[in-house]
């Protein structure tokens, strides 16, 4: 009997409805011997009862119409390796919502693992192939993120005692609009009634939330976006500055190939990787430009390359 994710293949390369295949094009679509194809027809035909035609002139199969709503084959129609995407995705889910894994989540990674079992796939060698490895990240409180998100979808206002980088300590409501998962951490774009501002609070730093009564401050989206991406990385406000960056060939290839943000403009000039982009607070920027140190020149603005110039002085002067 023909394999379950060739007969899955072959059952979407006929709904459409609008092509007819050949076996030697059925055998380049997927892969596998015209034997191997011939047997899947026959089964899709005699097993699944599928509306298969031939057309002897052409000598292609194709599906026919229906009476009623279009053919589908029995049960979840996703091939092995959709299955083991789908318990990788219920994996990182897991690991992403702190105190989530339970319930109906569970249940589904449940029904999931039957799934690939039927299909002869071992999800035991997921956590052996394929690891995910995160090596800043800050847990989350498990009572912290759910009444965060609690909140973000019941849009109501959020009451939380915040920890600044500082360690100081503070007391607020806030309107919350959407929950970001960056550079392995959690973060919460709210509205501040306290500051009367749009802001970002890292969830690590929440020691205590409870949903209140009052509702949720609303904002278009255009206005959040405006906020919170129109300049680099996580800290919000809006684009400030221009940074003029040049890389140089240690560092320029790399640089080149990743996305730093939508309005960034990068050109090849020789061997070096010209790069301008948007931002607000020079923190995490600054972060990102040393670690590319000494491959990098800051060329605008100057306060960016003063605080550069700092940081690396100060590092070679406490490593003497």
């Amino acid at each position: 009997m023909a394999s379950s994710d060739l007969i899955q293949r072959l059952h979407r390369l006929f709904s459409d409805q609008k092509n007819s295949y050949n076996i030697m094009t059925l055998t380049a679509e997927t892969g596998v011997g015209p034997a191997e194809i011939q047997g899947a027809l026959q089964t899709l035909k005699s097993e699944y009862s599928a509306p298969l035609e031939y057309d002897a002139e052409s000598r292609s199969y194709r599906y026919g119409p229906t009476t009623e709503t279009s053919f589908e084959l029995p049960g979840l129609q996703l091939t092995a390796t959709e299955l083991r995407g789908l318990a990788i995705v219920l994996n990182i889910l897991n690991d992403l919502n702190p105190g989530q894994g339970s319930g109906e989540l569970n249940r589904i990674h449940e029904q999931v693992s039957r799934l690939t079992e039927e299909r002869g796939v071992d999800l035991s060698e997921l956590t052996q192939r394929i690891r995910i490895l995160s090596a800043t990240r800050r847990p989350v409180n498990q009572n912290i993120y759910r009444q965060v998100s609690d909140a973000l979808f019941a849009r109501k206002q959020l009451h939380i005692h915040y920890a600044a980088s500082d360690q100081s300590l503070s007391e607020r409501n806030v309107s919350p609009q959407t929950l970001v998962y960056y550079r392995d951490h959690w973060y919460l774009d709210a509205w501040c009634h306290k500051r009367q501002q749009l802001r970002t609070f890292m969830l690590s730093r929440i020691n205590s939330a409870y949903q209140t009564n009052e509702g949720a401050k609303e904002f278009e989206q255009q206005a959040l976006n405006d906020h919170f991406h129109n300049s680099y990385g996580i800290f919000s406000g809006g684009q400030q500055h221009i940074a003029e960056l040049i890389f140089l060939p240690g560092a320029a290839h790399l640089v080149a190939q990743q996305q730093w943000h939508p309005e960034a403009q990068g050109q090849w000039k020789g061997d070096e990787y010209h790069l301008s982009l948007p931002y607000n607070d020079e923190r995490e920027l600054l972060r990102d430009m040393l670690s590319y140190a000494p491959n990098v020149i800051i060329n605008e603005p100057e306060s960016l390359k003063a605080a550069y110039r700092a940081r690396l002085q100060e590092a070679l002067n406490r490593n003497l």
